[in-house]
């Protein structure tokens, strides 16, 4: 029976890919990886691509998150997916970093396991693991929690002494002001592993310095 694979990549690092990513990748006759914009391309196909043998079906899909169809370009994509493990293919699905962490994935998983089909997840390196390494920042010492949360919902921070804040883009200032205001250090790591990446820890510079593919590691004592 064909199998759906859901692989995380990873933050977008080419060596950061787990081994048993490889071996699926290596041996799937269908890649499927997502692109935030239509016309964009797609990080975690570049982050693999050297890991898909010749001959391998590629199928670029645009998942617009947040936006009115994007339930509509999920089941379109679910649809795709579908007809290729009808026909005995194995399907996997591309995702940076890991697919159970904000990740598109996980809106197709449901169709997927809803028809029977066989499924394995394999994790991957998250974006906010692979920034702490980077900008030499733990994250959690001994028994304390971690705080994950987008930024959008910045304002349910409440004792939390570790934060992490994903989806920053476009509301750096709001959530530094936010951060500054509550007693937080911080840390805005940008394109982690990729090229172009940038530790920064500067109001003025982070703001002047904004990137999609950004988050803030936060501190207070």
């Amino acid at each position: 029976m064909a199998k759906f694979y859901g692989i995380g990549v990873g933050p977008g690092d080419k060596e950061l890919l787990t081994i048993k990513a490889v071996k699926v990748i290596e041996n799937s006759d269908v890649i499927v990886a997502p692109k935030a914009m239509s016309e964009g391309k797609s990080i975690a196909l570049e982050t693999a691509e050297e890991y898909i043998k010749e001959g391998t079906e590629i199928l670029l899909k645009h998942f617009p998150m947040g936006t009115p169809d994007k339930e509509e370009k999920v089941l379109e994509a679910f649809d795709s997916i579908a007809e290729r493990l009808r026909e005995g293919k194995n399907v996997s699905f591309l995702t940076i970093g890991d697919p159970m962490v904000y990740s598109t994935y996980i809106h197709l998983l449901n169709y997927i396991e809803a028809q029977g089909f066989e499924v394995e997840t394999i994790p991957g390196i998250t974006s906010f693991c692979a920034s702490a390494s980077l900008a030499k920042e733990p994250l959690v010492i001994g028994d304390e929690p971690l705080l994950i949360i987008p930024a959008t919902s910045i304002a349910r921070i409440r004792d939390e002494k570790n934060v992490v804040i994903m989806k920053v883009y476009k509301r750096e200032e709001e959530v530094i002001n936010f951060l500054e205001a509550k007693g937080f250090s911080y840390v805005y790591v940008k394109k982690a592993g990729r090229e172009g990446q940038e530790i920064l820890r500067n109001k003025e510079e982070i703001i002047k310095n904004q990137e999609y593919m950004a988050l803030i590691i936060a501190h207070r004592a």
